[in-house]
């Protein structure tokens, strides 16, 4: 019996076996329980943390200057939207590669047309920029695109754009051969105003030509047509002329920098509006614009004996006071040119004669006619005449007229119709002079004793000629086209006197001048301390500090 119940107490019962198990089970799922969870809210953790990161991208540019890892931030309208994690030297080693952390939700914002920039302290024509990053820092600015395509991978400006994107308006090209060439950011004005800028500038090498990419805002856009013409401001333009002398005076930007400023000739209509991107040339001048407004013309050679100095291609050709062309050449490369030094080689210039100025169309039918009726003309005495423009200048014009009692026939040379020369009024009453002194100086003073009567005769011719050629004088005198003289030179003296008020003390451009001379002066002043405490402490900008005094070296006192 006592063995029987010795064993029912050492083995255990079915109760007691359940129970350790339970236990060894509670044991282990604690050991296994705690690790799963942990790992479980790391995961969680890292997803969170992706979830919230917004996207990695890549940017590329020249140099490093100005930014650092974890510190260069990337911002837009001057809210931070992500930094700069990562900093290396491209695959070419010749610039470098950005990789940038942005915020969530700003994937929207990297388009294709999305472009990337670093703001930093700029001097350029359209002023000061980025001061604020001499205590801040550099950073890099994002101007979003507006093209559906996104993408992560960007190439970023060394310069900030112009205008920025989905700025309503017109880009056009500009083309220009002109030995003043513009900068980004010159202006583009219409009547005074500034309706656009240059944004890129390109030399084309093969062309030989400087090509301008250019930006006109809304609604000025609408003011550039099929028939608009551009032209140069930059600065005084002086225009010495057939006409006499013209002075044009641009606003205070042009007069420090250069500009572009554009119309339509009054004499041609608006045209139809440009609505994409289209090619311009800019002309020097606005008269070159006025010039070059015919598309038509039709070319004549004239050969003239006398000296052809003061003679320019864009010398006016008038008809009665009417100008109805232009000289186009006034040199000698022609085939049937022959020996210059021969006193029998005449000297040709070619002029063009545009049907437009005829109160015709501008087709290359009308040219037909001019032609035509020009050679008509020709036969009935019309011929060209060298005068002078201006005495001023000295600059001379072509004029054809009628000669009396003249025919003449048809004349080619090197391919063009000749139309026939002649000496001008002046030159024939100079003519006449020379000989008249020619004569008196000729009269021998033996035959004046010898023979009183005859020389008092010829005093007498002699006299005669004379009152002929002061009648000619006035008859010149009494022309039209000497009063046009006159007036020019009244003209001429006017402009100077006016350019002289323009820049005299007291008047409003010399204000503006003295008043932008003060303000870079105070402001020198200013910036004086600030340089000299940069070249003594160049750190002082971060960490501060005060300018220390100069060493005065001490002399030997000999007393």
């Amino acid at each position: 019996m006592s063995n029987q119940s010795d064993s029912s107490q050492s083995e255990p019962n079915e109760a007691e076996v359940s129970m350790a198990e339970v236990k060894r089970a509670h044991r282990i799922s604690k050991v296994w329980f705690i690790p799963i969870v942990a790992v479980l809210i790391g995961s969680w953790m890292i997803i969170q943390t992706q979830a919230n990161l917004g996207p990695l991208i890549t940017i590329y540019f020249e140099t490093a200057e100005g930014i650092d890892i974890n510190k260069t931030k990337i911002k837009l309208r001057e809210i931070t939207i992500g930094k700069v994690v990562d900093l290396q030297l491209n695959d070419a080693f010749d610039g470098i590669k950005i990789t940038a952390r942005l915020e969530k939700n700003t994937e929207k914002l990297l388009k294709t047309d999305s472009e990337f920039w670093v703001v930093k302290p700029r001097i350029g024509s359209g002023g000061i920029s980025g001061l604020s990053t001499l205590l801040s820092g550099a950073y890099i600015e994002l101007s979003p695109g507006v093209l559906e395509e996104t993408k992560r991978d960007f190439v970023g400006l060394e310069n900030p754009p112009v205008t920025a994107l989905g700025t309503p308006g017109l880009y056009i090209t500009l083309d220009s051969a002109s030995q003043s060439a513009l900068n980004i950011g010159d202006p583009i004005i219409f009547r005074g105003i500034q309706v656009g800028r240059i944004e890129y500038v390109h030399f084309n090498v093969d062309k030989r030509l400087i090509y301008y990419d250019t930006f006109i805002e809304s609604p000025y856009d609408k003011l550039v047509t099929s028939n608009t013409r551009f032209w140069n401001i930059s600065g005084v333009e002086f225009d010495l002329s057939g006409d006499g002398v013209q002075v044009h005076v641009g606003s205070l930007e042009t007069l420090m920098g250069g500009g572009v400023t554009f119309d339509v000739p009054e004499n041609l209509p608006k045209g139809e509006v440009i609505t994409e991107r289209a090619f311009f040339t800019i002309h020097a001048t606005k008269n070159d614009v006025l010039l070059k407004q015919y598309r038509n013309a039709q070319q004549f050679i004239l050969l003239f004996s006398q000296s052809i100095r003061g003679l320019t291609p864009g010398a006016p050709v008038e008809y009665k006071g009417v100008r109805i062309g232009s000289v186009v050449r006034t040199d000698i490369d022609y085939p049937d040119m022959g020996n210059l030094l021969d006193k029998k080689t005449l000297i040709p210039v070619l002029i063009q004669i545009e049907p437009a100025r005829l109160g015709l169309k501008d087709t290359p039918e009308q040219v037909i006619k001019v032609k035509s009726a020009v050679m008509d003309m020709v036969a009935d005495g019309l011929h060209g005449f060298i005068s002078s423009g201006s005495l001023l200048t000295g600059n001379k014009y072509i004029e054809i007229e009628y000669v009396s009692n003249t025919l003449v026939s048809e004349q080619l040379y090197s391919g063009y119709q000749v139309i026939p020369t002649a000496a001008s009024e002046l030159d024939n009453l100079l003519e006449k002079l020379d000989n008249i002194l020619g004569t008196i100086d000729n009269l021998s003073l033996g035959k004046l004793i010898d023979n009183a009567g005859g020389a008092m005769g010829e005093m007498k011719i002699a006299m005669k000629n004379f009152s002929k050629v002061f009648l000619q004088v006035e008859n010149i005198l009494d022309r039209p086209e000497s009063e046009h003289m006159i007036t020019n030179i009244n003209q001429t003296l006017l402009s100077i006197d006016q350019l002289a008020k323009d820049f005299s003390e007291g008047s409003k451009t010399h204000q503006d001048i003295q008043n932008m001379l003060s303000t870079m002066e105070n402001m020198l002043k200013e910036l004086a301390p600030f340089l000299s405490q940069l070249n003594h402490q160049p750190n002082s900008l971060i960490f501060g500090g005060k300018r220390t005094d100069e060493v005065e070296p001490e002399g030997e006192n000999n007393e």
